[in-house]
């Protein structure tokens, strides 16, 4: 992720994006001088962060010395809370998980999930992933926690921006490190940028398939936010103008169409769907809008007819989003991830592909790649967990 003039981060994004590099790689990549490489290099190896990994063979005059980055020298917490569990996973510093878990949350019965007990419930998650994974405690720099977006989203079961507040400052006093709170889909960009090799993952659109459908934007490396932090919030392109009212109060758009809620409650009202994948009588019977949505996946790769068109028309839908957005971006790449695109990725990555081909100038210009993420059922802890790691890089 480029950062403008803060060339201490720019060199380390460079070294872990490459996996292994030397300094005069650096050099011609970065257009710094040889001195200024050489600082900075040295910084970031005294600060840990870097470690020397052999030597180029000699070509008669001194040999280059490659550089990569120390895994092992920073540790994050991510944590991922829905309205009916938590994933956590813990990571190092190039976005290994080392420790994962997941834990259901208590609900009362029409009431959600008190403040208190879910501030409890995720201060014990959080201690327990750390004893769990036996790592060296100094090397925590922070926990990460997401919700499920828009940005202006309440926790579960809460409703303000003040119960948020409360929460970190309760972790930051629980922890003793900071927290950084941010939505699931923004999360889930920065986190696929942080794993993706040097220039996969810089100008993209990743497309966070949850409950809803959500979205985060990489331009030149840089994750965008918008003067409301939901740039990339894909979920409500309009694909249908006459088609249902979606949450946010307008008419067709692609999570009111297609997306894996919607999905649900069609599949709820078609017997020859509903029977075989075993679903309960309302959304969520299976624990979650994800889970219902799986079963949904599974019954069409076992061969339901119905299932199949149901999440075929779904695929189409938000790959026509999909293009609109890519055409007035211009993006290199869309990535596909989130829990529902686990069991259902081959045929929304089929659809967007297809649609891809269509977009304005396809002919004339270089193909936009399209992707299913390695890290679908952890993308948004895992994002987390990165935003902590990218925070503790600029801020050291």
């Amino acid at each position: 992720m480029v950062r403008g003039t803060d060339t201490k981060a720019l060199v380390f994004d460079l070294v872990r994006a490459l996996e292994r590099t030397s300094r005069a790689e650096l050099v011609k990549r970065t257009g710094l001088t040889g001195a200024s490489i050489s600082t900075i290099t040295r910084r970031l190896l005294d600060e840990g962060l870097l470690e020397e990994t052999g030597r180029a063979p000699s070509t008669g005059g001194k040999p280059r010395t490659f550089v990569r980055v120390a895994p092992d020298s920073r540790y994050a917490v991510g944590v991922h809370l829905t309205r009916t569990d938590m994933v956590l996973v813990l990571t190092d510093l190039l976005g290994a998980i080392i420790g994962r878990t997941r834990r259901e949350l208590p609900t009362d019965p029409g009431k959600g999930v008190g403040q208190g007990c879910l501030r409890e419930t995720v201060q014990e998650a959080i201690a327990e992933i750390i004893a769990g994974t036996g790592i060296d405690n100094t090397k925590l720099v922070g926990t990460g926690v997401v919700l499920a977006g828009p940005a202006d989203r309440g926790l579960p079961g809460t409703t303000s921006a003040t119960d948020r507040d409360e929460l970190r400052a309760a972790l930051e006093r629980s922890t003793g490190m900071p927290v950084l709170m941010e939505n699931d889909a923004t999360a889930a960009a920065l986190g696929e940028w942080w794993v993706s090799p040097s220039g996969r993952a810089d100008d993209a659109l990743v497309v966070y398939l949850g409950a809803g459908i959500g979205g985060g934007l990489l331009v030149g490396g840089r994750l965008q936010r918008g003067t409301s932090a939901n740039a990339g919030e894909l979920g409500h392109v309009c694909v249908d103008l006459n088609g249902p009212v979606c949450t946010c109060g307008a008419r067709g758009c692609v999570e009111a169409v297609a997306g894996p809620q919607a999905v649900v409650s069609r599949a709820l009202l078609d017997p020859d769907i509903a029977g075989p994948a075993g679903l309960g009588a309302q959304v969520g019977s299976r624990g979650s809008v994800e889970a219902d949505f799986a079963a949904i996946a599974r019954a069409a790769h076992l061969g339901n007819e119905s299932a199949r068109r149901l999440l075929a028309e779904s695929a189409r839908a938000l790959a026509v989003a999909i293009r609109s957005v890519v055409n007035v971006l211009d993006n290199a790449a869309v990535i596909l991830t989130g829990p529902s695109a686990a069991g259902a990725g081959a045929v929304y990555l089929r659809a967007i592909e297809s649609e891809l081909k269509l977009r304005y100038g396809a002919a004339a210009s270089r193909p936009v790649s399209a992707r299913l993420s390695q890290n679908c059922g952890t993308a948004a802890a895992l994002g987390a967990a990165a935003m902590v790691l990218d925070a503790a890089i600029r801020s050291s």
